[in-house]
Formats: C-alpha cells, structure tokens, sequence
C-alpha cells in the first residue's frame, strides 16, 4: 500500500505540472493573439498610404500619379515596395528618374526628376509629338511650339510614353545638339543618302553622317554659314567636321 503522503506529493505534482501546461498554452494563444493583432494592425488603414507626396516635375496630377503608382486606396505600407512604386512612376510619359521611400505610419513620399524636351516630330493624323534626347514621346500637341528643332522619323510616331524607333532615337540626339541660336534656320534633320542630314533654307543640306562628333560638327555649320559664300552651292558635308567639303 502506498504512503499517503507519496500519494499527497504525487497528486500535488500532477497539479503544478498541469497548471504549468495550462500557463505555457495560455501564454502561447496570447502571443499568437499579439502577433495576429499586430499583422492584421499593421496591414489596417491606420498604417496604409494615406499621405502621397510627391516633388518634382512630373507633368501628371497628383491624383495620375497616386493611380500609377498603385497607391488609390492607401494600401499598407507593410506590402509595398518603394523599388516597384518607383518603376511604375517612370513609365509616366515626363519622368525619367523616380525615388521613393517609405515613412511610417502613413507617407509615401515620391521624387522624381523630369525629361527635357529638345524635339518636335510631326504626327500623319495631324499635330506634333514632342520627344526628349533619348527619343521618348512626351506629349502630343496640336500646333507647333517654338524653340525646338523638327525631326522626321520613318514609321508610326508611338503614343505618349513610348519610344521612337532606333533611327527617330538618333535624330532625336541631333536635336539634342543643336545650339538654340540655330534651331531657327533648321528646316527638318532626317535621314538622308549618306545619313543624317540638317536640311537647311533654301535646299542647303548639311550632311553629318552619324551622331557622333556633333558639338563639332555644329560649330563647323555655324562657322560655314557665317564665313563662306554659299552661292551655288547645294551641300556642306560635315562628316569629318575639321574639314568640310561644300558641294555644288
């Protein structure tokens, strides 16, 4: 027969580890509590993006912006990611260059550096696009705006956003190059036999080949026009700029 009091000691250390086992599992459902609290909190409207705001000239309202960004609805902060955000921005037709980041709870902030116009190409349902040094199609216009070179690109002129072909990207260069004193006597820069070309007033063509060299070759146009007596002649091959050879 067992000693009462093992008995007693054997019922009183059943009683402490199941009570233990009763605090473990207590402790255990409260910190899974916690935790589920704390990750349907964090992906609640309290933290989501509810202020957006945006520096820079990005050419799109606020509102264009927030909806490219995938930012309508204020999404939590917890599920986004400022490396996606900042690839979605870029694709609007103006922005080159976006930086994000993330301000808890409740900021986005959006940076971005804006694209520079340089060139107009005419568009075969009427009207221009404007397009920057890499060939990026930024806005259509419907009339021809002042300062800037036009470009003749073969093939069908993409929407705002896209990019010119490879050739409309080299002609976009061109433009790029072209001194602002000079834009004025620019008739188009296209594509010609012995490539590109500065179509000049008066059927004067100025021949550059490729776009390399062009700051020097600009400057031997310039010095051209001013300097040399151009009567009769047709065509100022600028291929080799510290030699121009004029061509009747």
């Amino acid at each position: 027969m067992t000693d009462p009091r093992i008995h007693e000691r054997r019922v009183r250390v059943a009683r402490e580890t199941g009570r233990r086992r009763r605090r473990a599992i207590l402790a255990s459902l409260a910190l899974a509590l916690v935790v589920a609290g704390g990750f349907a909190l964090v992906h609640s409207s309290l933290f989501g993006a509810r202020h957006v705001e945006i520096s820079g000239p990005a050419h799109a309202s606020h509102t264009e912006v927030v909806r490219v960004a995938g930012l309508e609805g204020a999404p939590p902060l917890v599920d986004l990611s400022a490396a996606l955000i900042a690839r979605r921005v870029e694709t609007l037709p103006w922005v080159q260059t976006a930086t994000v980041s993330l301000s808890w709870p409740t900021t986005v902030h959006i940076r971005v550096t804006g694209r520079i116009p340089v060139a107009l190409v005419a568009v075969a349902s009427g009207g221009y696009a404007l397009v920057d040094p890499t060939g990026r199609v930024l806005e259509d216009v419907a009339t021809k705006p002042a300062g800037f070179p036009t470009i003749a690109v073969s093939g069908s002129i993409p929407r705002p956003g896209g990019d010119l072909n490879r050739d409309g990207a080299s002609l976009a260069r061109v433009a790029a190059a072209t001194p602002q004193s000079m834009v004025s006597e620019i008739a188009v820069i296209a594509r010609g036999p012995l490539g590109i070309e500065v179509r000049l007033p008066g059927k004067l063509v100025a021949v550059l080949g490729n776009d390399t060299l062009l700051a020097d070759k600009f400057v031997a146009l310039k010095t051209v026009l001013t300097r040399v007596d151009l009567r009769g002649v047709t065509t100022i091959d600028l291929r080799v700029p510290s030699a121009p050879v004029l061509n009747k």
